[in-house]
């Protein structure tokens, strides 16, 4: 989530849909066909666009296309499109919007606040069920060792259980493809590296890109900004990572 009054873009696309709501007054986003006001927008994932909304207090959430999240809303989410949303439906949620927009919400209440927001798309449930302790232990031993590549039978052999299927209960078990989970993983380590104070070069590296070009292509690519808007001396936002005790 990231909550901004200086929300002014070029055109762009990237990778994930965006749920983007206004505090006060409309925003503007403008695609090929034109420009429009929203005071909700649900902008579909690879939507070529803008935002040209200084001065508005604003909240965006981006969504990965991949996750069970997403799926659970697709519907209401058509790549290349915005949608506009009825903004009564998210009223419910002002008041926690405005405490995220101040910095008032612990991490535990972030996420329940991006779950609740999800929900007024579309009310799906949550995706619960007893976790395959195999993927338990395959994700934890990506986070920890974030290898160059996902192989999957050497991973399946090891875990007794062939490639297609761990790729199935993979996704069925986090809601994620294998792969994607692991370029998430990656992200978030070179984030969390850069907050720290270490190089764009030196945390792409240790987070298994190839270089800093490779890692700015990435993140821009998924989320529309380069990392120096977040990270490093340039840097015009605060960043927190809410992350549960439970790492997956």
């Amino acid at each position: 989530m990231f909550a901004t009054n200086s929300m002014q873009t070029d055109f762009h696309t990237h990778y994930a849909a965006t749920l983007a709501i206004s505090l006060k007054s409309d925003i503007n986003i403008e695609t090929e066909k034109g420009k429009e006001e929203y005071r909700v927008a649900l902008v579909g994932p690879n939507t070529y666009h803008k935002t040209v909304s200084p001065g508005i207090e604003m909240v965006a959430l981006l969504i990965d296309p991949e996750t069970y999240e997403y799926s659970s809303i697709s519907e209401f989410a058509v790549a290349g499109e915005v949608k506009k949303l009825d903004i009564s439906t998210f009223q419910p949620l002002m008041e926690r919007l405005w405490e995220l927009y101040y910095g008032k919400l612990n991490d535990l209440e972030a996420w329940e606040l991006h779950l609740d927001l999800l929900r007024s798309i579309y009310p799906f449930q949550k995706l619960g069920k007893v976790m395959d302790e195999r993927i338990v232990q395959i994700a934890n031993m990506i986070r920890k060792e974030m290898p160059d590549s996902i192989r999957m039978k050497e991973i399946g052999k090891n875990f007794s259980v062939s490639e297609d299927r761990l790729i199935r209960l993979f996704k069925e078990n986090l809601g994620i493809p294998m792969r994607r989970y692991l370029l998430w993983v990656r992200i978030l380590e070179a984030a969390k590296l850069l907050k720290e104070g270490k190089s764009l070069t030196d945390a792409a590296h240790s987070a298994g890109f190839s270089d800093s070009a490779h890692f700015t292509r990435t993140f821009k690519e998924n989320f529309g900004f380069v990392p120096s808007l977040f990270f490093g001396h340039l840097k015009a936002i605060e960043v927190r990572f809410c992350e549960s005790g439970d790492l997956i």
